[in-house]
């Protein structure tokens, strides 16, 4: 029998389809099919080498592990008890499997960055935890599974801006959207991944900072190509300085996530700096009603823009200061 029909028959009675019918077994599979070369091999492909969770490259490291999203062994329930058995008949499936870090996967304790800056030690590591949404009964049988609400994001499937909230400063917390009221797939996936970790934080602020860095370099470079329109080698550094940018958001970049999520205050940034800048050319030249009332526009986009609290406001207070817009 496969593994599976192995799984199927000693826990759920389930009889293979195969003939003439083996005997049910006593004791269940050793579950190792998961963990064949293929499979890691195909894993390792489909996230860049990088951690499912935390996004962290591992292969210069570690050796990565093989995670089920759904425990195959047995759960956590909601008081604490470990039950089993879990889900056994996803041990083999590809859709259940995921690249994982040992911090991510593995339950140890860890100092925790806290909102308000404190560093607190605390357990994390998914381990056998998967928590499911309050009233939500857990899938027995796999015709159960569409039933389930499960509070952890699952990286295949879900959207993390939707539920997490990154800043440059290497942080993340629970997003304020509808989809994280409805279910705070968030919270319990920073709690469980251990997601604002100590080490983990810190790598994330380097990158961050390699990153701002490129941002600056890009709005370094539409100001001098402002300032002389004409001139190539001002095209060819703004060319450089994207070309720079777009390194921190290939697929297989590590900490993506964070990296989408300054992009996105970036390209607003930018934009409202360039049509600031554009307006404040046209009155300054013409100094009519018209264009000053244009520029009075762009003034109040620049000022919704800096105090407004979905965006990351240090790192555009940083970004609008490299793009030569003053004190308003």
């Amino acid at each position: 029998m496969s593994e599976r029909e192995h799984a199927l028959w000693h826990f759920g009675g389930v009889e293979p389809s195969r003939r003439p019918l083996p005997r049910r077994p006593d004791k269940a599979p050793n579950f190792t099919a998961y963990k064949c070369e293929a499979v890691k091999k195909a894993l390792s492909g489909l996230f860049g080498t990088k951690c499912a969770y935390c996004e962290s490259p591992y292969a210069h490291i570690t050796a990565m592990e093989v995670e089920h999203f759904r425990p195959k062994g047995g759960y956590i329930d909601d008081d604490g008890k470990f039950r089993s058995p879990g889900y056994y008949w996803l041990a083999a499936s590809y859709d259940n499997l995921l690249p994982s870090c040992i911090d991510c996967n593995r339950e140890r304790k860890q100092f925790h960055w806290t909102k308000d800056g404190r560093r607190v030690l605390t357990k994390s590591g998914k381990a056998n935890r998967f928590p499911m949404a309050p009233g939500t009964r857990r899938a027995k049988i796999p015709a159960d599974l569409p039933k389930e609400r499960p509070l952890l994001l699952n990286p295949c499937t879900d959207y993390p801006d939707q539920h997490l909230r990154f800043f440059a400063d290497g942080f993340v917390e629970p997003a304020k959207t509808p989809q994280e009221n409805r279910m705070p797939k968030g919270r319990a996936t920073i709690d469980i991944y251990g997601l604002v970790r100590d080490a983990l934080v810190s790598e994330r602020r380097k990158w961050a900072t390699l990153m701002e860095a490129a941002m600056q370099g890009v709005l370094t470079a539409d100001r001098n190509l402002r300032e002389h329109p004409q001139d190539p080698a001002m095209v060819s550094q703004r060319t450089n300085a994207e070309n720079a940018l777009s390194f921190f958001l290939r697929p297989d970049s590590p900490y993506l996530a964070m990296a989408n999520a300054m992009e996105f205050t970036f390209r607003i940034v930018r934009a409202a700096a360039r049509d600031y800048h554009l307006a404040r050319t046209a009155w300054s030249h013409s100094k009519d009603a018209q264009d000053r009332a244009a520029l009075v526009q762009r003034v109040a986009v620049l000022q919704q823009i800096m105090t407004d609290a979905t965006l990351d406001l240090a790192l555009v207070a940083k970004l609008f200061k490299q793009a030569g817009i003053p004190n308003l």
